[in-house]
């Protein structure tokens, strides 16, 4: 590989890998709902609402990254290290990491609040958020993942503003 083509690559990943991440969210549906079948034999409805919750957490999944996607292909954020600067106050970046929040209240609130954290267990649901090779998560580590992931996404972003990340010099502005 040259120099030329490391750069083309650096750049085209640097500003479509909003793409990546969405095939990498689609290969763990397909992953999923191919896996599920055969671990156990369920009833009809059991696996329907299995099949339903597995599109839902699909298509959430896909939410950050269609809106880093929206923020680079219209929103003049020219590749994914701008998504390192939230202190730029870039309206594309806020709605990224805002999304990726929003989601992490929402999971929580469906865990505890809803009686999810069973519904993982129950339908092994696991796979699809790109836990695959673990095993099934037990109902106290679904908790444990819910209760996280909003303080993890706040501890990430005050990082992230307080790291002060430099964007590259060959990055376009």
């Amino acid at each position: 590989m040259t120099a030329t083509s490391g750069s083309q690559l650096v750049y085209f990943l640097g500003r479509y890998f909003w793409l990546v991440c969405l095939a990498v969210c689609a290969c763990n549906y397909f992953v999923a709902s191919r896996r599920r079948p055969r671990v156990t034999p369920r009833d009809p409805a059991t696996e329907e609402e299995a099949r339903f919750f597995l599109r839902v957490f699909t298509v959430v999944s896909f939410v950050p990254w269609l809106v880093m996607g929206l923020g680079q292909t219209v929103g003049g954020v020219p590749s994914i290290w701008h998504y390192f600067r939230p202190q730029d106050l870039n309206p594309y970046v806020l709605a990224f990491i805002a999304s990726i929040f929003l989601i992490s209240v929402a999971f929580a609130y469906w865990v505890f609040v809803l009686g999810g954290a069973k519904k993982v267990v129950e339908l092994q649901l696991s796979q699809v958020m790109g836990l695959h090779g673990y095993g099934e998560l037990t109902e106290g580590q679904v908790k444990f993942l819910a209760a996280a992931g909003p303080p993890f996404v706040a501890l990430w972003v005050l990082l992230a503003v307080s790291m002060n990340t430099p964007i590259p010099k060959w990055i376009p502005r």
